[in-house]
């Protein structure tokens, strides 16, 4: 295989081969030949030896196949092992009987029988060695096909990854001791991670390579500040804050009063803002950024705020509109025909902005920050516009620049407007009667019940909207509507619209709902299969509950089996309801995003640039940073 089937781990580059890190390393360096020590070692993984003594047989046994194959060893005792599926290619593979084959599975002795359990074949040619094991990419390739072209391709790209490590880490003084390795080179460092000498030398390298990756992260948010927060520009002095906030028609809290002045201010002294408004939902982030940017219209300036549906957009237009009509804010959508927008002082709009010839703006607000990629965040910018990202959970990527980096103002939201005590609960299958039982009960009581699904229709094997809108509407018969982006724009309004007035008590949804909806009475919320939406999704439908105040609850209902990190990540949803919280926790637990400003616009929890397969974690980051403090 060649170098370009390696392109779906994102690889464009020869030199960034060396850098796809294996997850594990297998021991075959351990052969047990006599089997009966593999009867004493009974429960235990074990890789064994033994000759084929006869062709191994096929049978269907319960509508499955099998294929059976006997090994014995030297003193003549037998080990029986049993494949299941397709069995084709080992078939093939065991064609010389009287040759020596080898296995790895769990060792299961019961009596005088022993046999070998989720048995695979392993290759003579990794007999003796520790073999390095990488992910697999589903559709692509398997772990034995990535581990094939990089063992082919390691030899030419060993040197080019060497000397882009060595950019990478010549500004540290002392790096040895950051990288916490003695004697390893960085060719050392590349060889044993893919041909390791033994257990020890491959987690030395593996964790040198850890940290020249946190080095890599840490230098690109030293060097990632093209818009100095301290830059002077011109200045702009708009009404006076205390006029603008008489427009609105209730009262600032203390905290927002102070958040408009710092960022006013900072307009009036000339001092450029790259900054993040950071607030959970109902702590007042729209009133905020929409003083700010009126301030800069009402100085003869110009602001635009993107955001991500035309829902919300309309929503936030109509808000504004009715505080700062006189500043004549437009609305922008994909129905916008007019295109030369550059003589409009004040834009509200989706990212059909970024499709119009807006010109250049003083100040940009980005609002959901997490529904937009790094680039399309960006391409509103010039050399000295202000820069305002408003979040309830900054992504992985701006949390690190926030925690590690110096080019961000940060300005918190904390205080809610209306009281809320909302409560997050993990439920399982066997909790499926209860919670509809809860629910119903919400119901009863004139409350309303928001059911999230990951899909809109039955395409994916998972509960979609419509499935669930037939099962639940059996037990609270027109009481339930459903909507989603493929329903029409008026089946979909009239649904809100019945929910919202109380014909309704039950809505169905996909993630449409997550931002720009607010449902009176709303106290329960369920997410399906709760481990198919990310931390900051799951936190931001966490926000529909109760925007008036009271009591409610979210369940991240998981009816089929999840896996580790996946019950890591929503175990943090139970423990921290603070957005700015728990996206600090997700950074942890997730890595780091993409740090770079790469032509890739999605954000990822794990760095895309300089090691593939494995996070940077947030761990060897802190203890470098304070390394490089102690040394300096």
């Amino acid at each position: 295989m060649e170098l370009k089937s390696l392109e779906c781990f994102g690889i464009k580059h020869a030199w960034q081969v060396p850098l796809i890190c294996p997850v594990e390393i297998e021991d075959y360096t351990n052969i047990v030949t006599e089997f009966s020590k593999a009867y004493q070692l009974s429960g235990h993984k074990i890789v064994i030896a033994g000759k084929l003594v006869s062709a191994p047989s096929f049978n269907w046994v319960r509508g499955k196949g099998v294929l059976t194959i006997e090994l014995f060893d030297e003193l003549g005792y037998l080990l029986s092992i049993k494949l299941f599926g397709d069995t084709k290619l080992i078939e093939e593979s065991l064609a010389e009987v009287g040759s020596t084959y080898y296995f790895k599975g769990v060792s299961f002795a019961n009596g005088a029988y022993l046999n070998l359990r989720a048995a695979r074949l392993i290759s003579s040619a990794d007999i003796g060695k520790f073999v390095p094991i990488y992910k697999s990419k589903r559709g692509y390739l398997s772990k034995e096909q990535v581990r094939e072209v990089i063992r082919k391709q390691l030899p030419s790209t060993l040197n080019q990854a060497e000397k882009h490590l060595r950019e990478v880490i010549k500004w540290v003084p002392n790096i040895r001791q950051v990288l916490k390795t003695k004697k390893m080179t960085l060719k050392d460092v590349l060889t044993e991670l893919h041909n390791p000498s033994s257990v020890e030398s491959w987690e030395e390298a593996r964790g040198v390579i850890k940290r020249i990756a946190a080095l890599y992260c840490i230098r690109e948010m030293n060097a990632l500040n093209p818009r100095e927060p301290n830059k002077l520009v011109n200045s702009l002095h708009g009404l006076p804050i205390n006029v603008l906030k008489e427009k609105i028609p209730f009262e600032l809290t203390t905290e927002q009063t102070q958040i408009v002045e710092s960022i006013t201010n900072k307009f009036k002294e000339g001092t450029k803002v790259d900054g993040a408004l950071i607030g959970d939902v109902g702590t007042g982030k729209t009133v905020v950024y929409g003083i700010c940017a009126a301030s800069v219209v009402s100085a003869g300036g110009r602001a635009a705020i993107m955001l991500p549906s035309q829902t919300l957009a309309e929503q936030i237009h109509e808000e504004l509109n009715s505080y700062f009509g006189s500043l004549k804010p437009v609305l922008v959508t994909l129905e916008t025909e007019q295109t030369n927008l550059e003589e409009t002082n004040f834009l509200i709009g989706t990212s059909a902005l970024l499709h119009r010839r807006v010109g250049v703006l003083d100040l940009v607000v980005v609002d959901e920050q997490h529904r937009f990629g790094l680039e399309q965040r960006e391409l509103l910018l010039s050399e000295n516009t202000h820069f305002l990202e408003a979040t309830a959970t900054p992504i992985p990527r701006t949390q690190a620049l926030i925690s590690y980096g110096n080019s961000k103002h940060i300005f918190r939201l904390t205080k809610c407007h209306a009281k809320k005590e909302i409560t997050t609960k993990l439920r399982l299958k066997s909790e499926s009667h209860a919670l509809m039982k809860e629910c119903l009960n919400q119901v009863e009581l004139g409350n309303k019940v928001l059911v999230v699904c990951p899909t809109k229709d039955n395409s994916e094997n998972f509960a979609s909207v419509e499935e669930v809108f037939t099962k639940w509407n059996k037990f609270a018969r027109n009481k339930v509507r459903y909507i989603h982006s493929g329903c029409s724009p008026d089946h979909n309004r009239k649904s809100i619209a019945d929910i919202k007035s109380g014909k309704a008590s039950i809505l169905i949804s996909t993630t449409m709902v997550e931002i720009g909806l607010t449902i009176p009475r709303l106290t329960k919320t369920i997410i399906y299969h709760a481990e198919r939406f990310g931390t900051i999704t799951c936190h931001q439908i966490r926000g529909r509950l109760v925007r008036h105040g009271g009591k409610g609850q979210l369940d991240l209902y998981c009816p089929t089996e999840i896996g580790e990190k996946s019950l890591q990540r929503l175990l943090l949803l139970t423990k921290f309801d603070d957005g700015y919280e728990l996206a600090e926790q997700d950074m942890i637990l997730r890595g780091f995003g993409d740090i770079v400003k790469a032509s890739d616009i999605s954000q990822s929890g794990s760095t895309k640039s300089i090691l593939i397969g494995e996070k940077v974690d947030v761990s060897d980051v802190e203890e470098i940073l304070s390394t490089l403090e102690t040394t300096n």
